[in-house]
């Protein structure tokens, strides 16, 4: 039963609303671990892993743009399985629009992920990182 209510609460935040308010409460009712609301973002068709929404932390001043994916469980190819682990998105970090995370991974305190961009490893504190897979680009001033 609570998979359903996550799972419902979780495709409830595509309704239109405001992605400062409304639709982070939905996305935390969903089982994202939402840390502190303040200054979180949460746009439009974002798409968060219904299997381990829980293993998904997201912190204060967070902006997840439009048409972005969250998952946390991947196949590992070298044994056929699928595993899974935390992703977490650190003190005001951007995602940029239709960026797809797809392995556990943390993006680091003010970082920005370009939009488009395939992010499969860490991501540091204060970098941006953009492309397929993310690369990065340069460093940010504090």
């Amino acid at each position: 039963m609570k998979r359903l209510f996550r799972f419902l609460f979780l495709h409830l935040q595509h309704l239109p609303m405001s992605g400062h308010t409304m639709r982070p409460i939905l996305v935390k009712l969903g089982g994202v671990n939402i840390k502190e609301r303040k200054g979180v973002f949460v746009g439009e068709h974002v798409v968060f892993d219904s299997l381990y929404p829980e293993k998904i932390v997201v912190e204060e001043g967070v902006r997840i743009t439009q048409g972005v994916s969250i998952l946390t469980h991947y196949l590992d190819p070298s044994t056929g399985k699928y595993k899974s682990g935390n992703v977490i998105l650190k003190r005001k970090s951007h995602i940029g629009w239709n960026v797809t995370i797809c392995k556990p991974i943390t993006i680091g305190e003010g970082a920005i992920v370009g939009a488009g961009s395939v992010v499969t490893k860490d991501i540091p504190d204060h970098e941006v990182w953009a492309g397929n897979p993310a690369r990065f680009i340069k460093k940010r001033e504090k």
